[in-house]
């Protein structure tokens, strides 16, 4: 794939790689509010907020005509409901976002059962797809082995899920560290990973999603080339609480 640039790319196609993101358990209505007025000005794809959240954001992209969606997390952060409290998590968005972000039954994984797991993501896929919306499963790397990552990430890919996400961003260091993680967001290592799962899988048109101390443009484009996927937000997505900072480095004249 040929190297992709910011002068090959431009600021307006960068910028639609972004789910901007507050996810906050302290978040306020108003800074909703300017998330999604924000989202809007800085050319993001998406808002990705909490469920609670998700009318109030649509309430204002509806009102305003912003070309924008919105992503809902769910199970979020630890991954820890049954199954049947996870489908009707997904379940009740219908009609409110276009996207759930979803964590992984990190301890299902943890303790091996991974049957469940891919049983759980099939359902969480069909739901998802009937409702006319896009599932994106957070594996949370920081919190598993090598090993772990390419099981989870074959499970996944196989799922019919549409992307497979890095991070919550709320993942605690001491474990990952504890497990020869350095990192708790994206890395260059974990996308890499993902991309050679697919690939040997046949499932190279699953998306992937780095989210999780994406800071700058450098780091997008380190990470979308491991991912081995085109530049569009069908692909390849970024997520960031950072979005401001990105848009205006690129935007320096």
């Amino acid at each position: 794939m040929p190297v992709t640039t910011k002068t090959s790319l431009g600021t307006e196609k960068i910028m639609r790689l972004i789910d901007h993101t507050l996810l906050k358990a302290f978040a306020e209505e108003k800074q909703i509010d300017a998330l999604v007025h924000d989202a809007a000005r800085f050319g993001a794809y998406s808002v990705c907020v909490l469920p609670e959240y998700a009318e109030r954001a649509k309430k204002i992209i509806d009102a305003n005509r912003y070309d924008l969606r919105i992503a809902v997390v769910a199970d979020f952060p630890l991954g820890g409901k049954t199954a049947a409290q996870r489908r009707e998590e997904v379940r009740s968005m219908a009609g409110i976002a276009d996207e759930v972000d979803v964590v992984v039954q990190i301890g299902m994984v943890k303790s091996g059962r991974f049957d469940e797991v891919g049983r759980d993501l099939v359902g969480l896929a069909e739901e998802a797809h009937a409702a006319g919306m896009k599932l994106k499963v957070i594996i949370e790397t920081a919190y598993l082995t090598k090993l772990e990552k390419e099981k989870v990430s074959e499970l996944v890919f196989e799922s019919g899920a549409d992307f497979i996400k890095t991070s919550t961003g709320f993942a605690e260091k001491d474990y990952a560290a504890s497990i020869g993680n350095d990192s708790t967001g994206a890395t260059v290592d974990d996308i890499a990973l993902m991309a050679r799962v697919a690939k040997k899988l046949g499932k190279r048109e699953v998306g992937i999603k780095a989210s999780g101390g994406v800071k700058n443009v450098a780091q997008i484009f380190e990470l979308l080339a491991a991912s081995e996927r085109a530049p569009d937000p069908d692909h390849f997505r970024i997520g960031a609480s950072t979005t401001e900072a990105i848009y205006n480095e690129l935007t320096a004249t």
